[in-house]
């Protein structure tokens, strides 16, 4: 009798799926690749209708699910063996711990393909232990968006749009302030309002750190002075009702949108969004930092990795790299979800196309982001550990900004953290 593995039982049920690609081919058959990500259905429409025309016989089918979902559908379909996922977007801190499960392809061999094409940066995101395990793909930044008619009716003027100009957190708070007295609803919001990414600077302008320290960043460091002190001013934006409690991520743009928010630190990409709402002024600064600190912005975004378990690793890897390093198909994927492309000639193209797109309001698209990448970025801790520190710390921002305590809540987070760390593998 032949014994049937697990393995083999998936091989088996995925059918002409594990046959290799050349036999397909063959048989004068579409090769079909599942791309899966967390951005929203079309959001890669254009470029994968482009990559179909350019490759017959090689089908992609996109699969979408929530942020808030995606690690866990890759840990339990990638840790499976499920092979209809050949192709997905990778955030850039997971890809120690994904490369450390097994989860990514080594791509060490197309450095300099990558290298050619790519921004320095982008490429030392998709580094674990001196390998390459993604392709760059996109890069982020942030802006400090501002309500031209909501300031003008406070009396406020319009924060400068020159980094060496920026506002400090302190002077923000007291015009966001003034702007709420005067009418608006909210005088001031975080756009990603309870998640690590764009709350980590706020610690790093004031020197605190990340919250992760020694070797290979698995020692939780949320309990200091310096920690507390900042997570209460965060606290304190939604207890005094300077910003709205009880919105999610999803939503906080709209509220930009409608003219219910003076100021909102936002990614980049939402200048499209607001550019196309109706009877909205706005304008573009740089992202504030607090005095007697330094001006810091968070960076890293998506790289996209390939299943080492795919049956279709030479179609993915075709797709992957016209995603990625081909400049037109990374222009293409900017376009509908506009986010910063990694790849060198499309970031340039993409800089030109969104600083013009919005006229005065989005004239100074292209410089603040230069600045900022080249001057004040810093990304996340790269660590096996990121994963579940990310999960841990965006749970603890949520129960902090609905009116649980600072430091108690950092407590809990540090030793949920030590107790996680310690089973890591």
């Amino acid at each position: 009798m032949v014994k049937i593995t697990r393995r083999h039982a998936l091989v088996l049920g995925s059918g002409l799926l594990a046959t290799p690609l050349v036999s397909r081919f063959a048989l004068g058959q579409d090769v079909r690749i599942g791309f899966l990500s967390s951005q929203k259905p079309g959001a890669f429409d254009a470029v994968i209708a482009a990559f179909e025309k350019a490759n017959p016989g090689i089908k992609v089918q996109s699969q979408n699910v929530p942020f808030d979902q995606l690690n866990a559908q890759i840990q339990a379909r990638l840790g499976a063996g499920d092979t209809s996922v050949d192709v997905y977007t990778v955030d850039e801190p997971r890809v120690p711990a994904y490369a450390h499960k097994g989860f990514l392809t080594d791509l060490t061999a197309t450095r300099a393909e990558i290298e050619a094409a790519s921004a320095p940066a982008a490429i030392k995101g998709t580094a674990f232990r001196d390998k390459l395990w993604t392709l760059p793909f996109w890069t982020t930044s942030q802006f400090l968006y501002y309500n031209a008619d909501l300031l003008k009716k406070a009396g406020l003027p319009a924060p400068d749009a020159d980094p060496a100009k920026r506002l400090t957190w302190e002077d923000l708070l007291g015009n966001a302030r003034t702007a709420q007295k005067a009418g608006a609803k909210w005088g001031f919001a975080f756009d990603q309002n309870d998640r690590y990414y764009e709350l980590q600077p706020l610690y790093e302008s004031r020197g605190y750190g990340p919250g992760l320290t020694g070797e290979g960043l698995l020692t939780p460091a949320l309990t200091s002075d310096g920690w507390a002190k900042t997570t209460e001013w965060y606290r304190d934006l939604y207890a005094s009702a300077l910003a709205p409690r009880g919105v999610a991520y999803e939503q906080m743009p709209a509220l930009f949108s409608s003219g219910q928010v003076a100021y909102m630190v936002a990614g980049v990409w939402h200048a499209r969004v607001f550019r196309l709402a109706k009877e909205l002024n706005f304008g573009i600064a740089p992202m504030p930092y607090f005095a007697g600190g330094k001006p810091v912005t968070p960076t890293g975004s998506w790289t996209i990795g390939i299943n080492p378990k795919s049956a279709q690793k030479d179609a993915a890897t075709k797709f992957a790299k016209f995603l990625t390093l081909d400049s037109d198909g990374s222009l293409l994927a900017s376009t509908i979800a506009p986010q910063p492309p990694a790849n060198k000639a499309a970031f340039a193209a993409y800089l030109k196309r969104e600083s013009e797109a919005g006229g005065e309001n989005t004239a100074p698209f292209a410089s603040i982001i230069s600045y900022e990448l080249a001057n004040t970025a810093v990304s996340r801790p790269r660590t096996i550990g990121y994963v579940v520190f990310e999960e841990t710390m965006n749970r603890m921002y949520s129960d902090i900004r609905n009116g649980a305590e600072a430091k108690p809540s950092l407590e809990r987070a540090e030793a949920a953290l030590k107790a996680a760390f310690s089973r890591l593998e």
